[in-house]
């Protein structure tokens, strides 16, 4: 599998390229992800925790994947490398990766054109499954983001709780969630460049 990572090597953060790529394999071959598909991984070392972005399209057949560094950040020191948070996240960017592959949601608009209801009801569903992988995810913090795009309601709620079991959905499932929610129009999110000439 074709699968680069960048920057290589870090000087910002304690990270190491090599480890960071043996993750991307080992997750890949996990989910069955197309072995064609060529892989690069571009970490923005210049974003810490708590700033956390990620993005996910298909350009030229190949997956494109944005993390910012405080994604991979541990916690309880600055600029270290948490493996089990970067396994948590490289396979939600995987999962969502293949959904634009193979998984219905090929007509999908690319990230930076979600709307931020969308975008929440695609990572809803994701890292439900992430959470039946094994992986320690905080469904509580979840549910807030969601809510906070979709509203505090009970339908919001009952919504979340679908997307969060469901083991399949599409992107006209994703779009039927925000209509049932009235989230259709609200805008879309910051994009990894907006992020930056905001640090700029």
């Amino acid at each position: 599998m074709d699968i680069t990572v960048t920057p290589d090597p870090f000087n910002l953060v304690v990270f190491d390229t090599a480890t960071i790529a043996a993750l991307v394999a080992d997750i890949a071959a996990t989910l069955e992800f197309p072995p064609d598909v060529a892989i690069t991984l571009r970490v923005d070392e210049l974003l810490p925790h708590p700033i956390l972005a990620t993005n996910v399209d298909i350009v030229d057949g190949v997956a494109q994947l944005y993390v910012s560094g405080g994604n991979f950040e541990a916690r309880n020191q600055s600029r270290a490398f948490s493996e089990p948070h970067a396994r948590a996240e490289i396979t939600h960017m995987l999962l969502r990766a293949r959904d634009r592959l193979v998984a219905g949601f090929e007509s999908a608009p690319p990230d930076g054109e979600l709307t931020l209801a969308e975008r929440q009801a695609w990572d809803t569903y994701t890292w439900g499954r992430v959470a039946r992988l094994g992986h320690n995810v905080h469904q509580q913090k979840r549910r807030y983001d969601f809510r906070m795009q979709h509203g505090f309601t009970d339908a919001a709620d009952a919504a979340f709780d679908r997307l969060w079991a469901v083991p399949t959905c599409t992107w006209y499932g994703i779009r039927e969630v925000c209509a049932e929610t009235g989230a259709v129009e609200r805008a879309k999110p910051k994009t990894p460049i907006d992020l930056l000439r905001r640090g700029s």
